[in-house]
């Protein structure tokens, strides 16, 4: 075994990758990575078979990563936002107005403030305008918002596509009767609430909120809706947490972001 396939058995943490990433400037273009197919020997087999972990090496003086092979899920995700951003030019624009706040509302948290993209009006603009481009000619009638973000982009939407809005809502915050679906949290749980009558069956509805995160609140916002014979076409969101597995939590329910938070 010569020594620079020696050098590949050692292994390196994620965190590693990222730091030397910073440090060396040469891990360009990673993504575009998908296998590393490592010399087979009969010394090195104990090394070799470790590849749950991420290896680096240089070839040529470059850096090179190993990264596990994503589900099909994932990998239809990563085309779709790689396909958008290629065809249209609007989607890095919208991303780059997201700022990013760590450790709000909690140590660890990276929030997602969608607060500057509202003051850019060409990306709010942008982010309006695509959605209402995917949406106009699939017959949607109801264009279900949650609460609170989803108050924000649903209305403009509805508007544009000759739809109603309906808002869920948090409990007793809206008059009248109300119907309610109950969803789990990570300590306790929740539930939104909508205007008994608001919908019809047989109508077709857009739930939109501003970020997906663990999927709970669209699940319970589809359940709701379905509950009275609404047909839920798609959820779309602004921003997806994809490591929070939300979009696996939604089943079958086609789900439509337009920014992937790494």
């Amino acid at each position: 075994m010569n020594p620079l396939t020696r050098n590949l058995s050692f292994q390196i943490s994620t965190v590693d990758i990222v730091r030397q990433s910073y440090r060396t400037q040469h891990l360009t273009n990673c993504n575009s990575v998908t296998s590393l197919h490592l010399p087979s020997s009969s010394s090195s087999s104990s090394s070799s078979s470790s590849s749950s972990s991420f290896a680096a090496t240089l070839l040529r003086g470059r850096p090179l990563l190993y990264i596990r092979p994503q589900t099909p899920a994932a990998a239809a995700q990563r085309d779709q936002h790689r396909s958008m951003a290629a065809e249209d030019d609007r989607i890095a624009g919208i991303a780059s107005a997201i700022r990013v706040i760590p450790d709000f509302p909690k140590p660890g948290i990276l929030f997602q403030d969608i607060t500057t993209l509202l003051l850019d009006p060409k990306a709010f603009k942008d982010t309006i305008d695509l959605f209402v481009e995917r949406y106009k000619d699939k017959g949607i009638s109801v264009v279900a918002g949650v609460e609170a973000r989803g108050f924000i982009f649903g209305p403009p939407i509805a508007l544009a596509i000759g739809a109603k809005f309906v808002p869920m809502r948090k409990p007793n915050k809206l008059p009248g009767d109300v119907i309610s679906e109950e969803y789990s949290l990570e300590y306790g749980t929740d539930k939104i609430e909508m205007h008994v009558g608001a919908v019809q069956a047989g109508e077709r509805a857009l739930v939109i909120d501003d970020l997906i995160a663990t999927g709970g609140t669209l699940c319970a916002a589809i359940n709701l809706l379905e509950r009275v014979g609404v047909n839920v076409v798609e959820c779309a969101c602004v921003i997806e947490l994809p490591e929070l597995k939300g979009r696996e939590r939604l089943g079958d329910k086609p789900l439509f972001v337009l920014v992937s938070s790494t």
